[in-house]
């Protein structure tokens, strides 16, 4: 039987056109939902970049906290590439900045204990310790952690993923900003190298004569979020992004209605949930889940869940019928390379539903259940809908005015 909370959603849902997007709400757990229709009534954020954006900071609290085996000996982080696509003024950003908001106040904690550290060791110094706090034991100078990075080099990002084994975000206004980067800084910058190689969960090693020591990282996890204008696009698109298979490793969200929602006025009486709270609630519990090193703090002893008998089952015989479709394609030069990857898209949002179910006390750690895995199925083929449609208006921004009409004779 359904409960009162889940035939609320379904109504609300509907009074907000969900079904309309083609976006699985329902995927979501109950108190989830709630919380994105709250935030689309109260805030009037856009549904699709909210459930998106949960998504990418869900995926950041996780981190390299739990992986999930998708077959044999391969295991991943849940790690997200996200592209937000929208015309100016459809309210990309402000949802990023109340989504990522707990994790921001997790980073500022982070900040204030190194501030303390660092206070403690330039103390220890200046009373002549040099080196050792008195009882033969080193001192060591204290690290800087932090998850979310805004705005930082290649070197820096490195720098600080070393230190924060848990993982790091990379969340960007504009994406373009990103990619750009690389022309910024020429010859000598990795990026796109290492956001490849970290997706693929391969060790990041660093070697730079700027460096005192190499900088290497077993089990990277980096998450990218950020938002690109629909005129924008084809830049985005070029031919080395699509050509090394970086494109293939984004999710991307281009809702179908681009009308700017209209202000809704509250009444000065009226009771607002405090949405804030209840997301902070979660996304804390999340953070919570221990991530261990090992003995040399160079390894993360992650928690490893396995798919359920019933639900390893339902992802194989989804992801054969893709290799089914892909085996009867006799040109090579036809085959999709972004289809190759779903298997791994699905895998970790199946890892994140499963952990957000345990989040909201609706389900357990033990496995990855079934449920999980179907509403990552439906989610990617959201994604993938919005993929092909993005694939549309470049083709049809890149034919002009002019071919376009000459065409529709």
């Amino acid at each position: 039987m359904f409960d009162n909370l889940h035939l609320t959603n379904m109504l609300r849902s509907e009074v907000e056109s969900v079904p309309e997007t083609g976006l699985p709400l329902d995927a979501f757990p109950d108190k989830i939902q709630e919380i994105i229709l709250n935030l689309a009534r109260y805030e009037n954020f856009n549904v699709e970049y909210t459930v998106s954006i949960i998504l990418s900071a869900v995926a950041t609290a996780v981190g390299n906290s739990c992986h999930i085996r998708i077959k044999g000996e391969w295991k991943t982080c849940p790690s997200i590439y996200m592209m937000l696509v929208g015309r100016p003024g459809l309210g990309k950003t402000p949802p990023l900045g109340f989504i990522y908001k707990p994790i921001n106040e997790y980073d500022d904690r982070l900040h204030e204990k190194y501030e303390l550290e660092c206070d403690e060791y330039e103390r220890a110094m200046s009373v002549g310790k040099h080196g050792n706090d008195g009882e033969g034991q080193l001192l060591k100078k204290p690290n800087f952690v932090t998850t979310v990075i805004y705005d930082s080099t290649p070197e820096a990002m490195m720098n600080i993923h070393q230190h924060n084994q848990r993982g790091i975000t990379l969340v960007v206004d504009e994406i373009l900003a990103l990619f750009n980067s690389v022309k910024r800084y020429n010859s000598k910058n990795n990026l796109i190298e290492d956001l490849l190689t970290a997706y693929s969960g391969q060790p990041l090693k660093v070697i730079r004569k700027s460096e005192s020591r190499p900088v290497l990282i077993k089990n990277p996890c980096v998450n990218v979020i950020g938002s690109v204008q629909t005129n924008m696009l084809q830049e985005v698109f070029r031919a080395e992004f699509l050509a090394n298979g970086l494109l293939d490793r984004f999710l991307f969200v281009y809702p179908k209605n681009r009308k700017i929602s209209g202000w809704r006025r509250e009444e000065r009486n009226t009771v607002r949930p405090d949405v804030m709270n209840q997301w902070r609630t979660i996304i804390n519990r999340i953070l919570s889940i221990s991530c261990s090193l090992d003995d040399k703090g160079t390894t993360v002893n992650s928690r490893i869940l396995t798919m359920s008998d019933d639900a390893e089952e339902y992802f194989y015989e989804w992801y054969n019928g893709i290799i089914d479709a892909v085996n009867a394609i006799e040109d090579d030069a036809n085959v999709e390379s972004r289809k190759m990857k779903l298997n791994g898209h699905v895998a970790r949002l199946a890892l994140l539903f499963q952990v957000m179910k345990w989040a909201t006390d609706s389900g357990d750690m033990q496995y990855i259940e079934w449920d999980s895995v179907e509403s990552a199925i439906r989610m990617i083929d959201y994604y993938e809908e919005t993929y092909r449609r993005i694939q549309e208006t470049i083709v049809i921004n890149s034919i002009g005015e002019t071919k376009e009409v000459w065409l529709s004779l």
